[in-house]
């Protein structure tokens, strides 16, 4: 069957108080204590797929749950094991599963023999069911650690999960009890922060963008749900990761290239659908911005100041802390309009689709392209001759293109799509150099008061953008000439 629920952390001032409230309603309470099983190289892990035997009260229940395309969905198989602790794993019970995936029961049949306890789990779980509208919703409390050998971690958070009912009344119940106990949505499960730990490592997994899979029979809106769904696949994670407070650069940059996907499938894509709310591709574009200045220290710090040093700049101090912000980053992602905004897109994401189009998904896709494409090739024909602003927008809208051309490739020509893209990429690059330029002399024009040795970086990044200007110039004309994919 599916799972349908959402797990969030509590803001540390509200978890007395939410549990005072929960016991209001006499909530039922079960003791969990739960054997994650693994390989010693954590094969399991890496696919998403955790496989538990879990004491609940006195009874022993082995669960299977399996990664779906769905943000929050997982495939779940449980089987009960009786009041005797088992000794050993039953992976004959997936067999006899009608649509049990062919190739997570091939899996495990080839490691059945090296999985091992990898951590354990003591958990007290305080749940209760609420009939809200036309659907009810389970909420718990859990409460606990996850431990392997010597080392603990402390839990506390609350899940909420669809019985049954629809996925308006769920989101609807859930928004006012995140902003009253200051929740913020969690995307690890009780898994993977178990085998972090069993692996010591103490860092959150950095989220990479995955390859859009869309079928050219569906309705253009349906096709849009999937193309955000994959967005938000690539954000949550690593949004997480921010809100919890353990990330790195890797994760604010590529947390900005989700937004940024994000923000492009809206702007080419919006008029797929009736039910967009206008207000959300400005809530991504202030999201985006907020993330801006972290990354721009990055980019300063990780790769123009080891040129800089290079080319015989002398020692000087940034003026600015680059992990000055960092708690900062992590209340953007704790927030409550944040959260709201996350919230509304899974809302949409998984309504059901009525809307049906007389025109093909190619068609549609086809009228929004053309014009993005030509309106990048008209900036190509006097590039040199634009203003900076001017420069931004074409850098913007090369972007545009590709992550719109990359969410509906699989509908067309695999090598077609390559050929043009690989003729966008060079310009993309070298406009995205010259606009990390552009940021940082503002930067250390900023700095020259404190630090005049920022002369220096000035005239050397000058010098800099008149080579990176005729690169992008020759670059834009290459990608001109392109033969468009969608062309028959």
């Amino acid at each position: 069957m599916f799972e349908v629920e959402l797990k969030f952390q509590i803001a540390k001032d509200q978890q007395d108080v939410l549990l005072k409230t929960l016991q209001r309603k006499n909530p039922s309470t079960l003791n969990l204590n739960a054997k994650y099983f693994d390989t010693d190289t954590f094969i399991l892990s890496e696919k998403q797929i955790s496989l538990r035997q879990r004491l609940e009260n006195t009874t022993w229940v082995q669960t299977l749950k399996l990664p779906t395309a769905q943000q929050l969905q997982r495939t779940e198989f449980e089987n009960e094991l009786g009041d005797i602790e088992p000794t050993e794993l039953n992976l004959d019970f997936y067999q006899t599963q009608k649509h049990f995936d062919k190739k997570a029961l091939k899996l495990l049949k080839n490691i059945q023999m090296d999985l091992h306890i990898q951590f354990e789990t003591q958990i007290k779980r305080s749940s209760t069911l609420f009939n809200f509208q036309k659907s009810q919703i389970e909420v718990s409390v859990d409460v606990g650690t996850i431990q392997h050998q010597d080392q603990t971690l402390e839990i506390f958070e609350i899940e909420f999960e669809l019985k049954q009912g629809s996925i308006e009344d769920f989101i609807s119940f859930i928004l006012p009890r995140v902003k009253r106990y200051g929740l913020w949505l969690d995307t690890r499960s009780k898994a993977q922060c178990g085998f972090l730990l069993a692996q010591n490592n103490p860092d959150n997994p950095i989220k990479l963008q995955s390859q859009q899979s869309l079928n050219a029979n569906k309705s253009p809106e349906q096709a849009l749900k999937d193309i955000m769904n994959n967005g938000l696949q690539h954000l949550l994670p690593n949004s997480t990761a921010i809100a919890s407070g353990n990330f790195c650069s890797e994760h604010v940059h590529q947390a900005r290239v989700a937004i940024r996907r994000l923000r492009s499938a809206l702007k080419t894509f919006s008029k797929w659908s009736n039910h967009i709310d206008p207000t959300w591709e400005e809530q991504l574009a202030q999201l985006f911005r907020q993330l801006g200045n972290r990354r721009d220290l990055d980019v300063i710090e990780e790769e123009l100041l080891p040129q800089l040093k290079a080319a015989g700049a002398p020692d000087f101090e940034l003026a600015q802390n680059k992990y000055e912000n960092k708690t900062n980053l992590s209340a953007v992602f704790q927030s409550m309009q944040f959260n709201h905004l996350v919230l509304s897109l899974i809302q949409f994401i998984n309504e059901n689709t009525h809307a049906k189009s007389k025109e093909s998904l190619k068609k549609k896709f086809e009228k929004e392209i053309k014009k993005l494409h030509q309106q990048i090739t008209e900036d190509a024909q006097h590039y040199l001759d634009l203003s900076i602003d001017e420069r931004h927008r074409t850098r913007k809208r090369l972007k545009r293109l590709r992550y719109s051309i990359e969410f509906v490739a699989s509908i067309y020509d695999t090598d077609k799509v390559k050929k043009y893209l690989k003729a966008l990429k060079p310009a993309q690059e070298s406009l995205g150099q010259y606009n990390d330029l552009i940021v940082a002399e503002d930067f250390f024009k900023n700095m020259l008061e404190q630090e005049p040795k920022a002369w220096f970086a000035i005239g050397w990044l000058a010098a800099r953008q008149q080579l990176l200007l005729e690169q992008n110039s020759q670059d834009l004309s290459h990608f001109s000439a392109a033969q468009p994919f969608w062309s028959t």
